[in-house]
């Protein structure tokens, strides 16, 4: 059986955030660990190395790898692990080792002819992982490679860069096994006393999970791995995942990362139904969207022991709302979180983008306004960025309005991409683009602004105090002396 190694490479968060840093959260990197699943279930040896878990810097990476001597190498590349990703396949395909390299994620599949023309992979899968996982390790051990697999990338013999079309999206997320867990250190993950989530707790082990992938919604500034047509793990096996969570792992509390935990409604009932005739104890979070919010569903979202909802509300402004496709008006949001607050005890975040395509200063401070007026509990105000993959990416990168980081071909300049995953207020990075209506000081001073209005009212700095045990409050000072002023 074939030696397989899966990396979440190394990012520069203390460059790209800096203060902002200490809101950010380990948890175990659950797509790689879904395609060690599938390979162990085949007999493969599989090793995960989590380098932000672990704290490891590219020449430990390096010294990792060397030691395990893998046949494969699965490399998840996010926008954030791009410059890390470009270096790192770089320096493995010089070596004389020859493992097979695999790049995958959205900013790999975005750049992938790019990443294939340097040399830095063998192969780039687009969507899914595991099904090309499984077909291209097996390929490997038997000495052939899978040329005409859909949803893949590679460079020809004769150096052609050749996409394959067609897509390897698993429709059925109920015949996948269980992410292997097991195959990471439980004891580098959690949330830690200072975090950008509600939920806080002295006992138990704080977790994530995936029970869906796609979105039928088409938000213009939303990247969505792979298909875009929802798919769903059963209500059972979402269950029985919860149960092994509190039982072996101790967990009090887990987020589902879901694009769209309820917009399956009949499996969300479901899904509560069965927290409660399990006899669940267990507290959880998720994502949800305003026009998934009504009184029923909230009242037994509250039944189950739903703790927080992260809404996205975005703007305070229609027409922007409009610009990116929400498909929802500014009062929908305000009627959903006055519900939640109304039928439950449900914490909520509010999810806002100053800067969207269009916006003038004065859309800004109507969004900053009602962002104040919502009964929410936590903000989070994201300066907008043209993510890598996303439609208004595609539409400017066309128009040649932003630095994409490709170099004439098939070069790059990776160093670019940093501007893609800073947090302005905290690192003082300039944003990847900023719309003509804004300058860039003025856009970044209106995003501090946002969180002073919102965060130092009496009533806020009081819920977030409690949130912070005594020792932390100095660090929480710094965070905040650097991100508000």
């Amino acid at each position: 059986m074939a030696r397989v190694t899966l990396v979440n490479p190394p990012d520069d968060l203390e460059q790209m955030l800096g203060a902002g840093k200490a809101f950010i959260q380990k948890y175990e990197p659950l797509g790689l660990l879904y395609i060690a699943a599938v390979l162990a279930e085949r007999g493969h040896e599989v090793a995960v190395v989590d380098c932000f878990a672990e704290g490891l810097n590219l020449d430990e990476l390096i010294a990792r790898i060397d030691s395990l001597a893998p046949d494969v190498i699965g490399v998840s590349v996010l926008t954030c692990h791009g410059a890390a990703a470009y270096e790192l396949g770089q320096r493995i395909k010089a070596t004389d080792s020859h493992p097979l390299v695999v790049f995958g994620n959205i900013h790999a599949s975005v750049f992938a002819a790019n990443y294939l023309g340097c040399g830095c992979a063998d192969v780039v899968v687009h969507g899914d992982g595991e099904p090309a996982m499984i077909e291209l390790v097996a390929g490997h051990e038997a000495g052939r490679f899978p040329r005409h697999l859909k949803g893949i990338s590679f460079r020809s013999p004769d150096g052609q860069i050749v996409r394959n079309p067609g897509s390897n999206a698993v429709a059925d997320l109920s015949k996948l096994p269980a992410p292997r867990r097991d195959l990471v250190d439980q004891r580098l993950y959690g949330l830690e006393n200072i975090s950008n989530q509600l939920w806080t707790s002295d006992s138990g082990a704080a977790k994530t999970m995936v029970t869906s992938r796609g979105c039928k919604n088409r938000c213009t500034f939303c990247v969505v791995h792979g298909s875009k047509v929802p798919r769903y793990n059963s209500a059972e096996n979402v269950l029985d995942e919860l149960e092994i969570l509190e039982r072996d792992f101790g967990a009090s509390y887990v987020y589902i990362q879901d694009p769209l935990f309820l917009g399956h409604r009949r499996r969300a009932r479901a899904i509560c139904d069965g927290i409660r005739r399990r006899g669940l104890s267990i507290r959880w979070g998720c994502d949800a969207h305003v026009r998934d919010i009504n009184p029923e569903m909230v009242r037994l979202l509250a039944r189950a022991n739903c703790y927080e909802l992260s809404l996205g509300f975005e703007s305070g402004v229609q027409r922007l709302l409009d610009t990116v496709n929400k498909q929802t008006r500014v009062e929908e949001g305000l009627t959903a979180a006055r519900t939640v607050k109304e039928h439950s005890d449900i914490l909520l975040e509010g999810l806002f983008i100053l800067g969207i395509p269009g916006e003038t200063p004065e859309d800004t401070l109507r969004t900053i306004r009602y962002a104040c007026e919502l009964p929410i509990d936590m903000a989070q105000f994201s300066l907008f960025t043209p993510y890598p993959g996303s439609p208004i990416f595609n539409d400017l990168a066309a128009r040649g309005e932003i630095d994409t980081g490709a170099r004439g071909g098939r070069g790059l300049a990776p160093e670019v991409w940093q501007r893609y995953s800073a947090y302005a207020c905290f690192s003082g990075i300039e944003p990847a683009w900023i719309t003509p209506e804004h300058t860039k000081d003025g856009l970044m001073a209106l995003q501090k602004r946002a969180l002073r209005e919102f965060y130092l009212r009496p009533s806020q700095v009081w819920r977030q105090l409690k949130r912070v045990r005594p020792n932390n409050l100095l660090t929480m000072a710094r965070v905040a002396l650097k991100g508000f002023f």
